[in-house]
């Protein structure tokens, strides 16, 4: 049995859009930068979500790759759009300097 998560990324990137844009006083260029960084990650989202119904079905070396893949692309979308439609930047709250280079 496959529980295939699919996304529209365009419905959800325009519903995203209209209620910034409706509930906050944000621009329209800023709602749409939100509505950007909320879906442009949504690919990785299928692919993690289909790791996770079977999490064994995949070989060691492919969710290596998908979560390297994740976890480079998806933090830095949301710290963006949490800073444009909060104005909340990401701190470190695990302290673990995730919010800095390493040496």
């Amino acid at each position: 049995m496959e529980n295939r998560l699919e996304i529209n990324s365009d419905l959800v990137r325009e519903r995203i859009r209209h209620v910034v844009l409706l509930e906050t006083g944000l621009s329209e260029d800023v709602a749409n930068n939100v509505a950007f960084h909320m879906t442009d990650w949504l690919k990785d989202l299928e692919a993690f979500h289909s790791f996770c119904v079977s999490p064994q079905s995949m070989p060691d070396e492919v969710v290596s790759s998908l979560l390297i893949r994740f976890l480079i692309h998806v933090p830095n979308h949301l710290a963006a759009a949490s800073k444009l439609y909060m104005d909340i930047p990401v701190t470190d709250v695990f302290n673990v300097g995730s919010t800095s280079e390493s040496d």
